[in-house]
């Protein structure tokens, strides 16, 4: 299949027939299919999403469990989320125990004194059970997730009857569907309920119309650490809602059981997020009545089975308590299945369909040439990986990222955290919360490129949101201007620090790091406006960092206390090695302040705006703290030549300027791409199976133009120790950023813009020799049309949608063209550029 068409405007939003051809032409691309049922394992399960609603499908066949999240719904409020420390008073000393060399000392007073809370974890709902007569054998099984309509299937045979299911979740209808049917009239029995794990606030009715509700409360407080570690810290004094003053400079438990740690209702003066799910059985044909207990709905005899299902919060704003100034959830979610029951099957089944092909259908992509491994189901494919015999799992590995990112991020709903959108426990591995010293960063890397730019808009609004709670961190910690942001936040956009320990928590630099998803928004869209909105919070971010800055004493700048997330360095104190995290101006810190510096006055100048403010960030920038390289050959870490206390650390912090960063390349410091490498080899490839670092490492050794390393990064990721059954990544528990991350590195290895040009096929794996793709986004409002044989490039087209000037690379010879608005334009002849003469 050629994926090269011109592109116009309009293909930009290719037809919903011609993905469902591709899909069918190419397998392995866009279905994940398995031979036996999830079971148990929440690992094993579809995901499916509408932006808010999020859904994971089991696909057994005798009790069917749908789990189900709705991605407003977290542990406490704004008010009691977070935890400053106004740490103006002891600054000054503690700088000076940096400077005198004990950062130890320093380390373990930041830890006692500044750190804040356990921020608020993000909840499951409950889920949606249907339980069906286990009366024969199962034979003929088979459960899929077609990416390209994103609708789970699941056929079998019991007792000579044919059934299959249908599940989807609607976004333009904002409901759960799930069809049943079957190949016998009247075969179709089932008992449907409710349940959740938020038991103590909960309860289930059946209205009429065949409706099953269930209202309940989140909890007001879920607190990740146990109370003896809270006291081990001595941070009884920010959590209330565990502990009360004992009159005596102490504190005592309000709580006599020290393993309760999630409180409900009037454990915590009722607070907590309420929410309601409503279920509406449609039967053709047969009966539906309430269950005996009165909480379930029990279907008997019918031809077909449609169920619709709601849910929402009282979420009313980051800012706002859910409990007290919330909103009632029984309207939306009434209001949601009505709407959607007035509607028949057919048309909330193609309105889901062609809203989501008009994001997922804009990019195509095949890699390697279709092999016989590519139909064995998707489990096996993982497990097989390593053969070198299924490259088409790369492919389907890369567009069920972008399957994610629409099921997971749309326009007016929550940005994707640690989770994404799927999560099925009270208090989740790391709260499944945002964390922002690059997991948060990494799930939107492939966006833009993977034509998804408005999947962004949730990030961008929590970052004008940040900076409003960010502003009062700043200032009530610091007293400094503009705002900051701690490594940890929540729907309460929590700024300040976490608890923990002080190499995790204290590191004030995610808004400078966001910095660079704004400025790259603005390159890959030409938005003026969505500049204007967000320049506030660039400002603001870089007023924070100019005020937190400090001359080291010889008119070099630093950050007076910093870190390398999550990382560590061994030093000499009495003879003996001694571990710390904290010093100055590490690598990370003056990489991200110097992007955030230039970023924000590149927008203020496009902007006409604060002409003072500009010249002194691009004097600033150049007074910082510049790279240096250690006695290892190693890009250095930190302002001294430390060693690791953990050399194969999963961070990758101080090649931030190489990637994502764009401030280190061979054309500005060809010095330092050797100590990058000798970096990248001294931390090893696998890193203990973190796959969101593999993803990392993919990237870095992909802007090193070194496609064999890309392949073998892949490899030690799509294999069962980092990758489910389900394509979740997993590092040893699910965490989405790798699937991110890694699709990233595919585009990476395909198209590079960050040097001023596009480049194409920079770092192009062996095992992709021949393939294609359709609908790549690049800097400058192009789109990028490829396709590739024996490694070598055939035809490229590259369409623009804003005439902007155009430096294209490929294979040694560059071209400059420009490309009307809303034209397109062949490139390549015989394999080579052309159009005009190779360039020096």
């Amino acid at each position: 299949m050629n994926l090269t068409t011109p592109l116009n405007l309009l293909g930009l939003l290719f037809a919903a027939g011609l993905a469902l051809a591709a899909a069918a032409a190419e397998p392995g691309e866009t279905i994940l299919w398995h031979d036996q049922p999830a079971g148990e394992n929440w690992l094993a399960a579809y995901p499916q999403g509408n932006g808010r609603l999020g859904a994971m499908v089991f696909g057994n066949p005798d009790r069917e469990r749908i789990a189900l999240n709705d991605n407003t719904l977290y542990a406490l409020e704004p008010e009691t989320c977070m935890h400053r420390t106004d740490i103006r008073p002891d600054l000054p000393r503690v700088i000076e125990m940096v400077r005198a060399g004990r950062f130890a000392e320093a380390e373990e007073f930041i830890r006692a004194h500044w750190l804040g809370r356990s921020n608020a974890p993000y909840q499951p709902l409950g889920d949606l059970l249907l339980q069906f007569p286990a009366a024969g054998e199962v034979t003929e099984y088979r459960r899929e997730l077609d990416l390209a309509d994103a609708i789970a299937r699941v056929d079998y045979t019991r007792a000579g009857v044919r059934f299959r299911r249908e599940v989807f979740l609607s976004h333009p209808d904002q409901v759960l569907v799930v069809r049943l049917t079957a190949d016998r009239p009247g075969a179709i029995e089932l008992l449907v309920g409710l349940d959740t794990p938020h038991k103590p606030t909960t309860s289930r009715r059946v209205e009429a119309a065949g409706t099953l509700v269930m209202s309940g409360q989140g909890p007001g407080e879920a607190l990740r650490r146990e109370l003896a570690q809270v006291e081990a810290w001595g941070d009884q004094r920010k959590y209330p809602a565990f502990y009360e003053p004992d009159g005596t400079g102490g504190y005592r438990r309000r709580i006599d059981d020290p393993a309760k740690v999630v409180l409900y209702g009037d454990e915590v003066d009722g607070r907590g997020t309420f929410f309601e799910a409503r279920v509406r059985v449609l039967a053709e044909g047969g009966q539906v009545e309430p269950s005996a207990a009165g909480d379930a709905l029990h279907v008997k005899g019918a031809d077909a089975v449609t169920l619709l299902l709601s849910a929402a919060t009282s979420f009313n704003g980051f800012d706002k308590s859910p409990s007290r100034e919330g909103l009632d959830p029984a309207v939306a979610a009434a209001r949601d299945l009505d709407r959607a029951a007035a509607r028949p099957y057919e048309d909330l089944r193609a309105r889901h369909i062609a809203d989501h092909q008009a994001l997922f259908g804009r990019v195509a992509l095949r890699l390697g040439e279709p092999t016989p491994a590519a139909a064995r189901p998707t489990d096996q494919r993982i497990a097989n990986y390593a053969a070198g015999d299924d490259p088409a799992l790369a492919a389907l590995y890369y567009q069920f990222a972008r399957y994610l990112m629409i099921a997971g991020s749309r326009p007016g709903g929550q940005p994707l955290n640690l989770q994404g959108l799927w999560n099925e426990q009270i208090i989740p591995p790391w709260n499944s919360g945002y964390t922002v010293n690059i997991n948060i960063q990494m799930n939107y890397w492939p966006a833009a490129r993977g034509g998804l730019a408005e999947c962004e808009e949730p990030l961008f609004r929590l970052l004008r949101e940040a900076a409003v709670t960010g502003e009062r961190t700043a200032r009530e910690m610091f007293g400094a201007r503009g705002w900051c942001m701690f490594h940890n936040t929540s729907i309460w956009r929590e700024t300040a620090p976490v608890d923990g320990q002080t190499r995790f928590s204290w590191w004030p630099l995610a808004g400078g790091w966001f910095s660079q998803h704004i400025w790259s928004h603005y390159q890959m869209t030409l938005d003026r406006d969505f500049l204007a909105r967000m320049y506030p919070v660039l400002r603001g971010a870089a007023l924070f960092q100019l005020d937190w800055l400090i001359d080291r004493g010889d008119g070099v700048w630093v950050t007076p206390l910093g870190t390398s997330p999550e990382n560590s360095f061994l030093y000499p104190e009495n003879g003996a090695p001694v571990r710390s995290a904290i010093t100055m101006g590490t690598t990370m810190d003056m990489a991200i302040i110097r992007e955030l510096f230039r970023n924000t006055a590149s927008a203020a100048e496009l902007l006409d705006r604060d002409p003072e403010l500009r010249a002194e960030l691009r004097a600033k920038a150049d007074l910082l703290l510049p790279y240096a390289i250690g006695r290892h050959g190693q890009l250095q870490e930190w302002d001294q030549d430390f060693d690791e206390a953990e050399r194969g650390h999963r961070h990758l912090s101080h090649l931030y300027g190489f990637h994502p960063g764009e401030e280190i390349t061979p054309e500005s410091r060809p010095d330092l791409l050797d100590p990058i490498r000798t970096t990248l080899d001294r931390r090893g490839d696998v890193s203990g199976n973190w796959g969101w670092s593999l993803a990392w490492k993919m990237c870095i050794w992909a802007r090193l133009g070194d496609g064999p390393h890309v392949g073998q990064l892949l490899t030690h990721l799509l294999q069962p120790a980092t990758t489910a059954p389900n394509l979740f990544n997993v590092c040893p528990v699910f965490q989405i950023d790798g699937n991110f991350g890694a699709a990233h590195g595919i585009t990476e290895a395909l198209l590079q813009d960050h040097r001023g040009w596009i480049e194409l096929l920079p770092a192009l794996p062996p095992e992709w020799s021949s393939g294609a793709v359709r609908g790549l986004r690049a800097r400058g409002g192009f789109i990028v049309d490829m396709e590739w044989h024996d490694g070598r490039l055939t035809s490229a087209t590259i369409h623009s949608e804003a005439g902007a000037p155009l430096t294209l690379r490929h294979a040694g010879r560059t071209i400059q063209l420009v490309i009307p608005k809303g034209e397109s334009r062949s490139v390549i002849d015989g394999g080579v550029l052309a159009g005009m003469a190779a360039l020096e």
